[in-house]
């Protein structure tokens, strides 16, 4: 018997939602973690956004909304580049 088609859309679906919440929660607490850190003179990198970022990081690759097509790595050494 074949497998159904409609289980990895709506698995994609489900990941696809849950990234989308946690991006809603994460860029409100970006931003009050990057005026703190503005406000408090601490670096970006060793300071509350840097743990956001991170931990936005983290949370990304466990979603991993498109499975096998990508490949997502999180480093704890990725720097702070400004353009």
């Amino acid at each position: 018997m074949p497998s159904s088609p409609i289980a990895p859309v709506l698995t994609y679906n489900l990941k696809l939602w849950l990234a989308s919440l946690t991006a809603a929660l994460f860029i409100p607490l970006s931003v009050v973690a990057l005026v703190l850190d503005l406000v408090t003179r601490r670096s970006l990198s060793d300071g509350l956004s840097g743990r956001v970022l991170r931990a936005s990081a983290q949370m990304e690759a466990a979603i991993d909304v498109h499975g096998d097509l990508t490949d997502i790595q999180v480093r704890d050494d990725a720097s702070f580049a400004t353009a």
